[in-house]
């Protein structure tokens, strides 16, 4: 039960150095609600990584040492390369806190940005079959609708020759017109029933133009 406690317990994270590395670091981490980025060091203060950090409202210190013991966290991501930077950060390393050093946060960065990849290329994959799919259901719709509408006018020239002839024949033709009218009432509802299967079909259209945007993010 403790170890289960602290799988789902908040990681709490510094980053020192505001490069690109540290910058890729923060936007990993920033996004993930099992880690918690509290800080960022660096002495630049246009550096890439300081200027997002602020954007996300998170603390952005130039002072390495005051920020690693002023802040209590449980890892310290070093995302300088510098050995230098590596000796100052474990000189006042405080207990209980681990250090993650440039090399192993690279290691990080790129299994899971080789996973995401990879993620992203089967997402992709299936979503370009669905929008196949939608996309051949479409034509077909289509194609039935055309079918659908000529029925629809056949019978509204039928009704029409119908009611003709029964006005005709009078009298005698008064059941013709009934059906007549029975045949005109199917014709009219043929066309309401196409009109909504259209409007379903464009649904399907626009379904598949998003999708097709989705696909262009992911990739």
């Amino acid at each position: 039960m403790g170890n289960e406690n602290e799988m789902m317990k908040t990681l709490t994270l510094g980053i020192i150095g505001g490069g690109r590395g540290g910058l890729e670091m923060l936007k990993i981490f920033s996004g993930s609600d099992r880690a918690k980025v509290v800080y960022l060091v660096d002495r630049d203060p246009q550096a890439m990584g300081v200027v997002e950090a602020r954007a996300r409202d998170i603390t952005v210190c130039n002072d390495l040492a005051a920020a690693v013991r002023g802040h209590r966290t449980d890892f310290i991501i070093e995302a300088t390369g510098s050995e230098k930077v590596c000796e100052m950060i474990r000189e006042c390393l405080p207990g209980g806190t681990e250090m993650i050093s440039a090399k192993a946060s690279l290691m990080f960065f790129n299994v899971l940005t080789e996973s995401r990849q990879h993620t992203n290329q089967e997402i992709s994959t299936a979503i370009s079959t669905i929008g196949e799919d939608i996309s051949q259901n479409t034509k077909t719709v289509k194609t039935a609708l055309s079918g659908i509408t000529r029925v629809a006018v056949n019978l509204e020239m039928l009704a029409i020759n119908a009611a003709i002839e029964a006005a005709r024949a009078g009298e005698k033709g008064r059941s013709f017109s009934v059906v007549a009218d029975a045949v005109k009432s199917t014709a009219g509802e043929a066309k309401v029933l196409v009109e909504e299967i259209e409007s379903v079909n464009n649904s399907n259209i626009q379904m598949s133009g998003q999708l097709e945007k989705l696909i262009e993010r992911l990739q």
